[in-house]
């Protein structure tokens, strides 16, 4: 017990002397021991004034007995001892009798109140049940301040458990007793009263943002627990503007402790993560600079979680990781906690892949026999850098071609911001097609030069028609050219480019003699009259469509012509996984422009909006939508008509052609397995499709002309699939979808998501 407590008590007995005061006086009342002779024997040894505290229990503590030597220090050490059981509030002198035989020594004792009732005050967080059950002291006992003062280093103990640690030498604040009641009150100092909250630090949020949403406030007791509560409460705040707490260091400033009225400052200190260093750990082949490039949090910048998922996507959109872990830890100097090390830990998949294949595909419409052969690599010596090599040679078809992309131009920053491709390219093929003759040879013209009859012939199988059996046309289409491509980047996510190609093209379609077609070079599909210049066919019929090279421009003369074209776009991805989406948009607009100012045969403009948007769903699963319009001027070259085939439109086994389209998707992708490596998918298609300035197109499920100009043709269709993986090959979301159209059903095959 405290000395101030102890006067506390004392001062409940009036007109009691201090135990030092009884202890000095023995000298005055002790008969003091003969010189000359023995000290005295003890006759007997009594105690009075005790009321509740048993006389044995208070002489089980004294020393002198009857038949001892009376002896003035043991007296002394028994008042202390006495006053030392804690029951009595004071004493006054022993009365030390002279008797027959020695002296008879009586302790006179003042014992405290019994206790009837136990009060608190002053206790706002601990309810008075919650103290009194930490006291043994109780009601019904005398007071004893022994036992008291181990209740008060309880009750202390118990507040610097629950977070009022060092803040006061003791929570009991004061105490009384009425000695006529019995009443024992105690007022409780639960904690020092906050004056006022001070920030400081690195918070980069402003106090006005912090300091309302704080449980430790002016005017209220300071405690841990409080303040344990503000470090979850400003996690929560830093969350809520997608950043991350660093460091939470607060208290009690001692320097403002006011222990006349209680109260003190509380300070703050309140740090933002910041990133101090950046580890890359499991690449063998990427270099670090490649995959550094990618990231846009770099040391000394505020660490936030919209800034570590977006360098997560950006990573995992370069194709070249399986598997892409971001961790935070602390560090790397101890000395400041809220500096924080980000550790990527990437697992490298396969981005080279050999290509070795044969087949054949008989009928006049087939490719005959081929073979392929193909190398590419998206990360060529780990560098970033892309590059494909493809050959393929057939009795009816060739191909050699060679592709670059540079992703970042040289190792600054500046020369960062671009990109650069190209492409270099030869192709060729021929196509055979079945003829017909018409009823009515009078209207024809007249045959050319060397025609050793009149037999005029079409590829259109019209009305009254009639094939010719064991004779076919042949088509021979050749191209050749480079294409080259430089983009900047507008932001982390949007590119702008510019690109320019130059080729040559040719078509030579002829038949037999002596058979001519009925009006020069004929189309390359159903229809008749082209005329021998691509630029000035603007009438509905002029313009050749072949099965694999489709046109609207009329270059079937056998000559070869100029093809210049200037590609402009710009692109904004914000997918987080190209090959498996689940968020994030991707959307581009292209435009393609040929005209004989940049010495071109041919004159034309080509615009293509694409957008793509995903939807995070429960269950990691997906709601893709896809949109695609385009739109066409002028007489389109060979190959450069909007095409789509079962890889976009997939419950029809056709290709279609347009100058103009608008294609619909909606897709519901759905994972069996965690890793996104087995998903099914619900999915419906819907494409509008026409030609501009053409004859009627001959629909290839009933024979009959559909679609004239102007006009337009849908097909739509609805099914299921599923993607898969096989990391074994080197392959990303093999698909399988099984759809109904319009004519019938159909399973498409293809390699990476529809869109």
């Amino acid at each position: 017990m405290t000395s101030s407590l102890r006067r506390a008590l004392r001062a409940l007995v009036r007109g009691a002397s201090s135990v030092l005061t009884v202890i000095a006086m023995l000298a005055l009342v002790l008969p003091p021991a003969s010189a000359a002779g023995p000290p005295p024997k003890i006759v007997s040894v009594d105690v009075s004034g005790n009321v509740h505290v048993p006389t044995d229990r208070i002489l089980a503590v004294v020393r002198a007995r009857p038949g001892d030597s009376y002896d003035p220090a043991v007296v002394q050490q028994d008042l202390a001892n006495i006053f030392a059981l804690g029951y009595f509030a004071d004493q006054v002198p022993p009365l030390i009798r002279q008797r027959p035989g020695g002296v008879a020594i009586t302790y006179r004792v003042i014992e405290n109140p019994v206790i009837t009732r136990i009060v608190f005050t002053g206790n706002a967080h601990v309810t008075s049940d919650s103290l009194l059950a930490l006291m043994d002291t109780s009601v019904g006992q005398v007071l004893n301040s022994n036992t008291f003062h181990e209740d008060v280093l309880k009750i202390n103990s118990y507040y610097d458990r629950i977070g009022y640690r060092g803040q006061l030498p003791t929570h009991v604040k004061d105490l009384n007793i009425d000695p006529q009641t019995g009443v024992l009150t105690l007022t409780i100092q639960e904690g020092l009263t906050v004056r006022q909250v001070l920030i400081s630090g690195d918070p980069l949020l402003p106090p006005t943002v912090i300091l309302p949403i704080l449980a430790v406030k002016p005017g209220v007791p300071y405690s841990e627990e409080e303040r344990d509560k503000d470090i979850d409460a400003v996690k929560k705040l830093y969350d809520k503007y997608d950043l991350v707490l660093g460091d939470f260091e607060g208290g009690i400033d001692a320097s403002t402790i006011d222990l006349k009225n209680y109260t003190a400052d509380v300070r703050y200190t309140i740090d933002v993560a910041r990133v101090a260093a950046i580890e890359i750990t499991g690449n063998t082949k990427t270099k670090d600079q490649v995959i550094r490039r990618e990231l846009r949090l770099k040391p000394g910048m505020v660490l936030t979680q919209p800034a570590v998922r977006a360098d997560y996507e950006r990573l995992n959109r370069t194709g070249f990781f399986s598997k892409v872990e971001p961790n935070v830890k602390p560090g790397p100097d101890p000395k400041k906690p809220a500096d924080v090390t980000i550790v990527w830990t990437v697992t490298e998949q396969r981005t080279a892949t050999a290509t070795v294949g044969a087949g054949y595909s008989g009928g006049i419409s087939g490719q005959g026999l081929y073979a392929t052969l193909g190398v590419s690599d998206n990360n060529l010596n780990g560098t970033g850098n892309g590059g494909s090599v493809q050959v393929q040679r057939g009795s009816r078809n060739y191909l050699a071609q060679a592709q670059i992309s540079i992703p970042y131009v040289g190792k600054t920053k500046q020369s960062q911001r671009y990109s650069l491709g190209a492409t270099i390219f030869t192709q060729g093929q021929t196509n055979y097609y079945p003829i017909y003759q018409t009823s009515s040879a009078s209207t024809f013209a007249s045959p050319p030069p060397g025609a050793n009859t009149n037999v005029p012939v079409t590829i259109f199988p019209s009305t009254g028609s009639t094939a010719i059996s064991g004779v076919v046309s042949t088509s021979i289409s050749k191209s050749a050219g480079i294409t080259v491509q430089v983009g900047r980047w507008l932001s982390d996510y949007t590119k702008g480019y510019v690109g320019a190609g130059v080729s040559r093209v040719s078509t030579d379609t002829t038949v037999p003699a002596p058979y001519y077609f009925q009006s020069g070079q004929p189309n390359l599909s159903v229809f008749v009259g082209p005329t021998p210049n691509p630029i000035t066919g603007s009438q509905p019929v002029n313009g050749s469509f072949g099965i694999n090279a489709p046109s609207i421009a009329n270059i079937n003369t056998g000559q070869p012509y100029k093809l210049n074209t200037v590609n402009l776009g710009v692109t904004t991805d914000t997918r987080d996984d190209i090959f498996n989406p689940t968020r994030g948009h991707n959307v581009s607009l292209a435009e393609e422009l040929s005209a004989p100012g940049i010495g071109s045969d041919f004159q034309y403009s080509k615009t293509t909006l694409d957008m793509i948007r995903f939807f995070p769903q429960k269950e990691g699963a997906t709601v893709g939508l896809h949109g695609q319009l385009g739109y066409s001027t002028g007489a389109l070259p060979p190959n450069d008509l909007f095409t789509y085939s079962d890889q976009q439109v997939r419950g029809y086994n056709s290709v279609f052609y347009g100058t103009n389209a608008l294609l619909g998707q909606a897709e519901y992708r759905h994972p069996i397995l965690s890793d996104r490596k087995l998903v099914l998918a619900l999915f419906i298609d819907e494409l509008g499709y026409k030609i501009r300035g053409a004859p009627p197109l001959l629909d290839p499920y009933t024979n009959r002309i559909i679609g004239y100009p102007g006009n337009v043709t849908w097909r739509g269709d609805a099914g299921f699939g599923v993607r898969f993986d096989l990391p074994q090959l080197g392959l990303h979301t093999v698909r399988l979808d099984f759809a109904r159209g319009s004519q019938g059903t159909h399973l498409s095959f293809g390699i990476g998501q529809s869109f």
